[in-house]
């Protein structure tokens, strides 16, 4: 496995991450106004975090809330227009996770709406042992109501859900309506970005990061989607790498930038910084198993063989979610879990169930392209099957990556095509952007070749 096998995070967390207290009422563009309440809370040891800290909008305690009940919205103050939006200070029961008490910090400007939120607030749920107190905004809104095409929330919605599908095309048809609806919503070219990224449309993608930043200069994760643009596409590591870290002190408790740039580091070949992410990344989600799958990785590399099993074991109860994007990215981390624990079938029944997720997907069928060329055993090793997948890696990456140009190699060498094995790997050489331990792997692989040997991927 190399690192080019290794998937990254770059949206599932963000498209998820809408807070579950406020999308059903609130119907207005995700980004936030200054003059806006924020949320933030206090956890079972006392330690009290902001919703800043956390760059994809969704902090942990609205990861953590196990039950919600949507305020009702009377149908008198709907009638007169009455709206507002109100901070609520929940006082929970430490032990059971249940609402002890409600406060109002901020009113919503209606003593009606006001009882309407407490009512429904004291039926909310967290997980046990996990919160003390919780500041949440709660919004009465009509606006949505009168806009066209849906409200904001609405096609936010509309267009996480078809980019969760690999519905790019239609994701981007209903950005672009929610942008001409609110312009100055950062979130949404943060998204229309994402979409274009998965289409290979760099330009586009780092025209909408751009103006996202533009738009909003405090966004960790405009910074940090931008970063994954840079380091996948436009192959710019060290503006990545300046990206990510801007990403982390804008947020420091932001998961999934402590994610991805683990991942660059492992494609740096720097595997005891890579180490040092996906740990911090364990600590703020302790619970994510996928993360481990990528720890294990860099264990494995490192050769800390117990760490790397133990990881490996752990990334392996980790339940693929049922978007197919998210499906795919969680079967993959899966996949390398599998493979470092030499369990090569079900690693080779997750790779083949992610292309058929995601059956235009780039990385997934590179993924299952370099399974079918380089396993050590050959029951499992194809090359006409190989070569198949990887050519259809590099077409849909518009052969941009040269990392699937290197896995095509590889399986025309397993296919005993060495000629055009030598070919794509001195191609996949041609990338100035490599790290140098990973030039060095693949000038190895271009030795063997030369050699008419085939690689084999092994730790």
């Amino acid at each position: 496995m190399t690192e080019q096998s290794i998937a990254k995070l770059t949206i599932c967390i963000v498209l998820a991450s809408a807070p579950m207290s406020l999308e059903p009422l609130k119907a207005q563009s995700t980004s936030h106004s200054a003059a806006e309440p924020k949320s933030s809370a206090v956890d079972a040891k006392g330690v009290r975090h902001q919703i800043s800290e956390y760059g994809e909008g969704r902090a942990p305690w609205d990861a953590d809330m196990v039950k919600f009940v949507k305020p009702d919205y009377p149908s008198e103050y709907r009638a007169r227009h009455i709206e507002g939006t109100g901070l609520f200070r929940i006082t929970l029961d430490v032990k059971t996770g249940s609402v002890a008490n409600v406060a109002v910090l901020k009113s919503t400007g209606s003593s009606g709406l006001d009882a309407s939120a407490a009512r429904a607030i004291r039926q909310w749920r967290w997980r046990p042992q996990s919160w003390k107190e919780i500041e949440m905004p709660v919004t009465f809104t009509m606006r949505a109501r009168q806009a066209q095409g849906g409200s904001a929330n609405d096609l936010a919605a509309r267009a996480r859900a078809y980019y969760r599908k690999g519905a790019n095309d239609e994701a981007i048809t209903t950005l672009d309506e929610l942008i001409r609806q609110h312009p100055t919503s950062a979130a949404a070219y943060i998204t229309r970005g994402s979409a274009y990224q998965q289409k290979g449309e760099a330009e586009k993608a780092l025209s909408d990061f751009n103006q996202a930043i533009q738009l909003d200069p405090t966004s960790a994760r405009a910074f940090c989607d931008r970063a994954d643009l840079e380091d996948e596409l436009l192959r710019q590591p060290g503006k990545a790498l300046v990206d990510y870290n801007k990403a982390i002190e804008l947020a420091p408790n932001f998961q999934r930038a402590y994610i991805n740039r683990g991942v660059y580091f492992l494609e740096e070949h720097d595997y005891e910084r890579a180490v040092s992410d996906f740990t911090r990344a364990i600590q703020l989600t302790p619970n994510e198993p996928g993360t481990r799958g990528y720890r294990a990785y860099a264990y494995a590399k490192l050769g800390q063989r117990e760490h790397a099993l133990a990881d490996a074991t752990a990334a392996t109860k980790l339940s693929p979610r049922e978007a197919p994007l998210i499906q795919a990215e969680h079967l993959e981390v899966r996949s390398d879990a599998y493979r470092i624990l030499g369990q090569q079938e079900l690693a080779l029944r997750d790779l083949r169930e992610g292309v058929r997720v995601m059956p235009r997907e780039s990385k997934a069928n590179s993924m299952l392209a370099w399974f079918l060329a380089t396993c050590p055993e050959e029951r499992f090793r194809n090359g006409a099957e190989a070569v198949s997948a990887a050519k259809k890696a590099c077409e849909l990456s518009h052969w941009k990556r040269s990392d699937s140009i290197d896995t095509l190699a590889a399986a025309y060498a397993e296919a005993g095509d060495f000629d055009q094995a030598v070919k794509y790997e001195k191609q996949s050489l041609k990338d100035s952007s490599l790290a140098p331990k990973e030039r060095e792997e693949r000038e190895k692989r271009l030795a063997l070749f030369q050699q008419r040997k085939p690689f084999r991927d092994e730790f």
